[in-house]
């Protein structure tokens, strides 16, 4: 088994993961394939257990055995901005695939001269934002996070949702929720009222009011309470907005009790002292990704 850093987009031949470039894999030369390193380890276990037939098999095309062994959610094989991309993807190709339709003979000239509209482009700027969050939480992974990225929420009824979830992460103070998001300009957080009126808090980025995405998060957070709960346990749960690109106080800011933050704050929300060990956090981590599966 031979591991190398992938040089260019791939997918796991066991599991079907996607594999990004700079992911460390194994390299079978006989078939020219890649696999993630928890499907490659468990396979190498499963041929010293059962035999050169066993691996044989496997080579040859048939069902593989089962996997010897569950590896810790931090080392399970996971694309932050997965989902995101895949939607940007199909929407452009939809889009090239009308223009040459339509315009057989100059399909290509107009593809070449004109941009996919914004509506497919934020897709892909909001994978990019996934996974620039996720690659600042690499320093962490292990000894104080457990990261699962891009997660479908779930419904009230215990079903997948539309929605997903960006990052669910368990840290020693409990999970956290968050949401990347990658809107340009700057944030402020407007309040209003006071002695004799209603409080109230509005988000607004690049003079734009973006409150709802208070909403969104709030949702995603009731559903992990929500899947918890079920389960009897007693978890601290919060939400966060978490900003690539976006110009934020220097002080910091939050409203209704969510933190704004980029990916340095985010990191010391992160570090905050709490009572889930290392063991505690594999667990909770496991039980969430079995509920909560990949988008």
């Amino acid at each position: 088994m031979k591991i190398l850093a992938l040089r260019r987009p791939d997918a796991c031949a066991n599991c079907g993961a996607a594999l990004e470039v700079g992911t460390q894999a194994s390299w079978e030369a006989a078939t020219r394939s890649v696999r993630c390193l928890p499907c490659a380890t468990s396979l190498a276990i499963s041929e010293v257990a059962d035999g050169p037939s066993a691996g044989a098999e496997h080579r040859v095309g048939h069902a593989p055995a089962a996997p010897a062994f569950a590896p810790p959610a931090s080392q399970r094989p996971q694309v932050a901005g997965g989902s995101a991309q895949r939607e940007h993807d199909r929407r452009s190709k939809k889009r090239h695939e009308d223009i040459r339709r339509r315009h057989p003979r100059l399909g290509g000239l107009l593809l070449a001269l004109t941009d996919d509209p914004v509506s497919t482009r934020v897709w892909a700027q909001g994978a990019h934002g996934e996974r620039a969050v996720a690659a600042s939480l690499t320093g962490l992974l292990g000894e104080h996070l457990v990261a699962l990225h891009d997660r479908k929420s779930v419904r009230e009824d215990g079903r997948p949702s539309r929605g997903n979830i960006d990052h669910l992460l368990i840290a020693a103070a409990g999970v956290w929720v968050v949401d990347a998001k990658t809107h340009r300009g700057t944030l402020e957080v407007r309040r209003s009222g006071g002695l004799f009126t209603p409080r109230v808090e509005r988000l607004y980025i690049g003079g734009r009011d973006k409150t709802s995405l208070l909403d969104g998060l709030a949702r995603q957070v009731d559903s992990v309470k929500r899947v918890l709960h079920a389960a009897d346990a007693v978890l601290p749960v919060r939400g966060a907005l978490c900003f690539v690109g976006t110009e934020l106080p220097w002080f910091g800011e939050s409203i209704r009790g969510v933190p704004l933050v980029g990916r340095r704050g985010l990191n010391k929300l992160l570090r905050q002292p709490g009572d889930l060990t290392a063991e505690d956090r594999e667990s909770v981590a496991q039980y969430l990704e079995q509920r909560f599966i990949t988008a």
